[in-house]
């Protein structure tokens, strides 16, 4: 059994495909949905959307934003989401230093607020790359370690 997950963005469609479950980076928490799941909205924040669809399983690196979960669909509207393998991670480790960097000088109200997003979004999008590359990795392996 599987229902139907959307994951929107201001920009895109960023995923829409019917799944076995599906965790999300509530504010409260992480919260896991199954096929017929009570409804439910609540707030999402920066974090990591873990997709289980038969065998394979997939990561999306999210902005903060809601989950709606109806018997028709459960939806992510959220202000970004990246698949892993849309993630550069010579940029990511840029923007990572580039975000420690501001915060070792201290700022102060918007600026600070700026800084420490911008090191959690990082920080969000090269776990997801990590996690993504390590799979990839054990697929090669288990690929290449057998006989032709």
């Amino acid at each position: 059994m599987s229902f139907l997950l959307e994951i929107i963005t201001p920009e895109r469609i960023a995923y829409q495909q019917d799944v076995d479950y599906v965790e999300v980076p509530s504010v409260t928490g992480e919260l896991g949905i199954l096929p017929k799941h009570v409804p439910l909205f609540t707030t999402l924040k920066d974090g990591e959307v873990r997709i289980i669809k038969g065998k394979e399983e997939l990561f999306l690196a999210i902005g903060g934003g809601f989950l709606e979960v109806t018997p028709q669909k459960t939806a992510i509207l959220v202000t970004r989401a990246m698949h892993a393998e849309e993630i550069n991670e010579k940029e990511m480790e840029k923007a990572k230093e580039e975000a420690e960097l501001a915060i070792k000088q201290k700022p102060q109200g918007e600026a600070s607020a700026e800084a420490w997003a911008m090191l959690r979004s990082t920080l969000v999008n090269l776990n997801v790359l990590r996690k993504y590359k390590g799979r990839k990795d054990r697929l090669h392996q288990t690929s290449s370690g057998s006989v032709h």
